[in-house]
């Protein structure tokens, strides 16, 4: 078992200079290989031929392409060629450039939930709700931010005090 792994150490540390092993068998000597650091520095071999491959095929290609010129494709055609598959799961991380970091409003109502949480409506209509149990001195009649945070959290908070509390809008 040894002598097979010395063995396929050697065939994949040949690699950059030979470069006669097909990918894929490579790519299994470095899976047999029990020690996670002669492993790794299997694949890095295996990349660095790669790499050092497809630069060779890039150059010849970059003068191929300079000898025979392509026509310009416009840049409108592109953007509607689009697929709806490449933002697939990854919808609600688009950023709004036009939505702002905070808002200030005017506390209308203040009550609590059976668990404690306190519940603020705001005179737009905003509904927000405490995640938590923490206590925030919070009154009708007051001028108050909600203030975005990270990972789609909302603080709610006021300029009279440095204190906030973690909120999600309910309506």
């Amino acid at each position: 078992m040894m002598k097979l792994m010395l063995a396929a150490l050697v065939a994949v540390a040949s690699l950059p200079v030979a470069a006669a092993i097909p990918l894929d068998q490579a790519l299994e000597l470095c899976r047999a290989e029990q020690n996670a650091l002669r492993r790794l520095s299997c694949y890095d071999a295996i990349s660095a031929v790669t790499a050092s491959t497809a630069t060779q095929n890039n150059t010849a290609s970059v003068t191929a392409t300079a000898v025979a010129p392509t026509p310009a494709v416009p840049a409108a055609n592109t953007v509607a060629q689009k697929k709806p598959e490449a933002d697939f799961g990854i919808e609600h991380r688009k950023i709004d450039e036009d939505a702002p970091d905070q808002i200030y409003l005017s506390v209308k109502e203040v009550r609590y939930s059976p668990r404690k949480e306190l519940i603020v409506e705001f005179d737009n209509g905003q509904i927000w709700r405490q995640n938590g149990t923490d206590y925030y001195k919070i009154a009708a009649g007051e001028q108050h931010y909600i203030k975005r945070g990270v990972l789609s959290s909302f603080f709610l908070g006021n300029d009279n005090n440095n204190r906030t509390i973690r909120v999600r809008r309910e309506q």
